[in-house]
């Protein structure tokens, strides 16, 4: 059986990011999602590469420059890749 584990995490952005086109993730503080899965095999137990994830209400979305989309509450955005090239810092 596998096993998702997730952990609340602080991310640091020193500069401005565009995350998708015309959302731009200002520098700052964040508070994040760090998600892992463990794999069981004959070998032992090993767990899967990070994924970072960050929420947002629809109106820090606004706040941001994202497209308003009807009823819309919040968004999760990966941001696994910024964390890979050392654009977002894990706190």
């Amino acid at each position: 059986m596998q096993k998702v584990q997730s952990t609340a995490v602080r991310f640091k952005v020193a500069r401005a990011i565009e995350l998708e086109p015309g959302f731009v993730l200002r520098p700052g503080v964040y508070t994040g999602i760090k998600t892992r899965t463990r794999v069981d095999s004959i070998g032992g137990v090993s767990w899967t590469p990070s994924h970072y994830k960050l929420e947002f209400t629809a109106d820090q979305l606004a706040r941001m420059g994202a497209q308003q989309k009807p009823n819309l509450i919040a968004k999760n955005i990966d941001v696994t890749k910024f964390v890979r090239l050392g654009k977002v810092i894990v706190a």
